[in-house]
């Protein structure tokens, strides 16, 4: 273990205290750092999505945050998946074939629902390829003869824990509470807050939450310091910002929702913008980056890295972060705004 302590973290190390480093174009950011690479369900352009090696080839890739999408199993495990069905991410179909305990989960519209599957039931599983445009559209790191292991919250945040002590790099987590009602955020939370990951994800800004769902929203961000975004909203108005500020700490507005007045009332009103999701196309990561935006949403993480160097120049090197006594910069300083704002 590196540290166990409290530590801020510097995740794009854009700006150093007494540094003035050069960029290509001023960062108008609301931190006035770097825009986040935020590698939505992993690598998920180039593996299956959620599965732990999209995650793994994410973090690979520089990603600063890996995303992801909970659900809760029959036996009340927390689950990374999108979709409240199975069919279209795993192999649920042939492996019900040779397995009649399986085939019995089955609705009776040929869907099989995560919440009707244990864990362990989930774990037997390959997570595969969904048929639609920016998923595994680039086969470059794809196998067809590797099996796609399923990952549980627990695995998803144990990947970025043991990133970090393992090389002391720190990668932060945006879980989403995809199911719908609170127990699903309530697992959210629950997970973060795991003694076993020593304040890894609650003291340092290495985790943010995100919902669709106004209850959800409220509930993260009255029971935990940690900043959430109320997702699928980009208010234009001061009015309308100032009402979304009172419950969450920022926005993640579709791309096709996006506009020059939505981020400039956000960050009037303090609030994040971090849109999604974008594809390989390196001019759209540029429009946005452009708007100031805070971070995207990425199925393709290495080219979002590779566009925001070029936007605003490759990121200074910092000393180790652990070895300074420095002020919590970037999302863990949204984090210390947050607590300011409660208390």
């Amino acid at each position: 273990m590196k540290t166990s302590s409290p530590v801020y973290f510097l995740p794009f190390a854009a700006l150093m205290l007494g540094s003035g480093a050069a960029q290509a174009i001023p960062v108008s950011t609301l931190t006035g750092e770097r825009p986040l690479v935020i590698a939505h369900r992993g690598a998920s352009g180039y593996l299956p999505e959620e599965s732990v090696q999209a995650y793994q080839l994410a973090i690979k890739m520089g990603a600063d945050y890996i995303e992801g999408d909970v659900y809760l199993t029959a036996d009340g495990k927390a689950v990374m998946l999108h979709d409240g069905a199975l069919n279209a991410t795993t192999n649920v179909v042939s492996y019900a074939a040779a397995h009649p305990e399986i085939a019995a989960l089955r609705s009776e519209n040929g869907t099989y629902d995560v919440r009707k599957f244990t864990l362990a039931q989930l774990e037997q599983l390959s997570v595969t390829c969904r048929s639609a445009a920016g998923y595994c559209t680039d086969t470059t790191y794809f196998n067809p003869a590797t099996a796609y292991s399923f990952t549980s919250f627990s695995t998803f945040l144990d990947l970025a824990y043991n990133h970090y002590l393992d090389t002391g790099i720190a990668v932060g987590v945006f879980p989403e509470a995809k199911q719908t009602g609170l127990g699903v955020a309530e697992a959210i939370l629950a997970g973060l807050t795991d003694a076993k990951y020593n304040g890894y994800f609650t003291t340092t800004g290495r985790a943010l939450t995100q919902s669709f769902n106004a209850e959800q929203v409220q509930y993260l961000n009255a029971n935990s310091s940690i900043p959430v975004s109320y997702l699928g909203i980009c208010p234009t108005t001061a009015e309308a910002a100032a009402a979304v500020a009172a419950v969450a700490d920022g926005i993640g507005p579709s791309s096709r929702q996006l506009s020059e007045a939505c981020v400039t009332a956000a960050h009037n009103a303090g609030l994040t913008v971090m849109p999604y999701t974008y594809l390989n196309d390196p001019a759209s990561y540029q429009d946005a980056y452009n708007l100031g935006v805070d971070g995207v949403f990425t199925n393709y993480p290495d080219t979002a890295a590779a566009v925001r160097d070029e936007v605003f120049g490759p990121a200074t090197p910092v000393p180790e972060p652990h070895s300074l006594a420095l002020l919590g910069l970037g999302i863990a300083g949204i984090a210390a705004l947050k607590k300011r704002k409660q208390a």
